[in-house]
C-alpha cells in the first residue's frame, strides 16, 4: 500500500495508478480518481442505465416506427 502526505503526491500517484482508494482505520472511506476517469465512469453508468431502460421499453412493446416519429416531427417542425 502506497502512503502520500501531500496533495502533488496524491496526484502523481493518481496519474500512475489511476483511482485511489483512500482508508481509514483499515476501512475505506474515500475513491479519489481524475476528472477523465470519472467522466468517463458517469459516461458509463449513464450508457448502461439508458440501454437497461431501452431494453425494458423494448419488452414491454413501448415502441414506435422511426418513420412515424419523423413524419410527426415534420408535421410538427416543418421540417
Amino acid at each position: 500500500m502506497q502512503q502520500v502526505n501531500s496533495i502533488r503526491e496524491i496526484e502523481m500517484a493518481i496519474n500512475k495508478n489511476g483511482e485511489m482508494v483512500i482508508g481509514k482505520n483499515n476501512k475505506n472511506i474515500v475513491i479519489v480518481m481524475s476528472m477523465e476517469e470519472y467522466k468517463n465512469n458517469i459516461f458509463d453508468e449513464e450508457t448502461v442505465n439508458c440501454l437497461l431502460k431501452s431494453e425494458e421499453d423494448i419488452e414491454k412493446g413501448r415502441t414506435r416506427k422511426a418513420t412515424e416519429v419523423i413524419k410527426e416531427f415534420e408535421e410538427k417542425y416543418g421540417l
